[in-house]
């Protein structure tokens, strides 16, 4: 990596957990500047990722992140009757299809977050972000196009009549996942094997981002504990579909930042939720576990295998609260590793599956005498869970798809039985 690129994060570290400085934001006398001050405000461990990218890939990331968060201004503070209309409007804006800025948003009375007062800084000068987006290639320019309209109409759709929160995040989310997985990897899978697997990853980020936000609305929660709950046990399949992805592209990733970008990213999630039950984060130090697991396939691994470990841990220790369990997580199943982590599969519902199986070959085989342990009975109840999960990714109106769910169900449960 180069030397460049180490002021970049140092910068980043050393504003990460500080307050935004808006006024030296508004005041930022060019694009560039303003970028250099907004992007980790707007972006915080994500900024941090894009700094380790190497200089055209980091331009081009900046310029997207801070797009995206345009759109996110309008879409959350805008006048609720006009919001969808007004996303849209800054998507054409920012994509050169028209000169009409968006109407101006909506002032508040009371206080805001941190972060929407970024978003507003950021809409308040859409010209310049605009203006960053200008400068890309043409084909940076065109990428990043793609991705502000495909979010665009998802967070229109969405304001008009709300989507389910997966749903929702695989749209906004995902779409963005995607986006930065093709810039940094180059084409190591084709397009059709990434999107359910970074739709994964889209859903875990969302999620971490809906508990640090306290969405308990958006949950049906009532407290901070029982939303902790909700989001860790949503948790469990895009989880499968993440480590999958992360498998998959690292080794072939042909950038170091690129690969580093990645890992710092699947470092600092993890442990935000691990931090959230009390679980111990799989690094104390992300940058340099990113920066190691991404100049060795040999540390890749071993970094993979340490976050699942983490990750378990932080199921188990959720689970272990429960009244209905009275042993520790120490006698409890291995989870997010159960299945084959050499799988060639690039869809989700054969990851399940596997997963369920592994699990429930972990049971007792012998005839049933009296209760099961606490640990079997959790292994039941998270291998249901999965299954139930895969259903949940049918569509309802496709039903070959269900009866190849159904027919994939019954080989893995012949041949777990026969084994």
């Amino acid at each position: 990596m180069s030397n460049a690129r180490i002021p970049v994060l140092f910068r980043g570290l050393r504003h990460l957990r500080r307050a935004p400085d808006l006024t030296a934001m508004r005041a930022a006398p060019t694009p560039q500047d303003l970028a250099k001050l907004a992007l980790i405000p707007a972006g915080r461990n994500l900024g941090i990722a894009v700094g380790f990218l190497p200089a055209n890939l980091r331009a081009e990331a900046t310029a997207a992140l801070l797009a995206c968060r345009v759109l996110d201004a309008y879409e959350d503070l805008a006048e609720r009757s006009v919001a969808a209309t007004a996303v849209l409007a800054a998507v054409d804006y920012l994509n050169g299809i028209t000169e009409t800025e968006p109407p101006a948003l909506r002032e508040f009375d009371g206080a805001i977050r941190d972060s929407e007062a970024v978003d507003r800084v950021l809409a308040e000068r859409i010209a310049d972000v605009r203006a960053l987006l200008t400068e890309l290639s043409a084909q940076g320019r065109e990428r990043v196009a793609h991705v502000l309209s495909d979010v665009g109409r998802v967070m229109a759709a969405n304001i008009e009549n709300p989507l389910p929160r997966v749903t929702y995040s695989e749209g906004v989310l995902g779409r963005i996942t995607h986006y930065a997985c093709d810039l940094v990897a180059a084409g190591v899978l084709p397009e059709a094997d990434l999107r359910e697997l970074t739709g994964c990853v889209a859903v875990i980020a969302q999620s971490a981002n809906d508990l640090r936000d306290n969405e308990f609305e958006l949950y049906g929660a009532v407290d901070r504990e029982e939303l902790t709950r909700m989001v860790m046990l949503r948790q469990l399949t895009p989880a499968l579909g993440g480590f999958a992805l992360l498998a998959k592209l690292g080794p072939g990733t042909p950038s170091i930042g690129g690969r580093a970008a990645m890992a710092y990213m699947t470092i600092t999630t993890s442990a935000f939720l691990c931090h959230a039950v009390d679980a111990p984060a799989p690094y104390r130090r992300p940058v340099a576990a990113a920066l190691a697991a991404a100049c060795s396939s040999k540390y890749w691994v071993t970094m993979l295998e340490r976050v699942r470990t983490s990750a378990d841990a932080a199921i188990h220790r959720m689970l272990d609260t429960s009244p209905e369990f009275t042993e520790g997580s120490a006698s409890a199943t291995q989870v997010l590793g159960a299945g084959d982590l050499n799988s060639t599969a690039t869809s989700l519902v054969p990851l399940i599956v596997d997963t369920t199986f592994a699990l429930v070959a972990t049971l007792p085989e012998d005839r049933l005498t009296g209760e099961l342990s606490d640990a079997a009975i959790r292994t039941m109840m998270i291998a249901d869970h999965l299954a139930f999960g895969a259903i949940e990714r049918v569509p309802s109106h496709q039903p070959e798809a269900m009866r190849a769910l159904a027919t994939r169900l019954q080989r893995a449960a012949l041949e777990n039985s026969s084994s």
